[in-house]
């Protein structure tokens, strides 16, 4: 199993969560868990996918997760876990 950490920070609106989870059933990426917050009007989510069976390479899912970001009008970026681990290690 390949699990990438994806997280999502802007302002909270109707459709957010709906389309980010269309562009990973386009691509065959599993959602393993997803946790959200929303503060006032602003939404901060963390999400573990399973990308074993998406096809394409990291930066063509970080180029992809871009384009959702446009649509969604959020920052939306996906970090290899081991990264996100060290990133966040004391």
């Amino acid at each position: 199993m390949s699990r990438t950490i994806v997280t999502l920070v802007g302002k909270d609106h109707v459709g957010i969560i709906a389309t980010v989870c269309n562009f990973f059933a386009e691509n065959n990426i599993n959602i393993l868990d997803i946790k959200q917050t929303t503060v006032q009007d602003y939404i901060n989510m963390i999400l573990i996918v399973d990308t074993t069976k998406y096809t394409g390479d990291f930066e063509s899912l970080n180029a992809g997760l871009d384009e959702v970001g446009k649509k969604v009008g959020c920052i939306v970026k996906a970090t290899h876990e081991e990264i996100f681990e060290m990133m966040h290690r004391i």
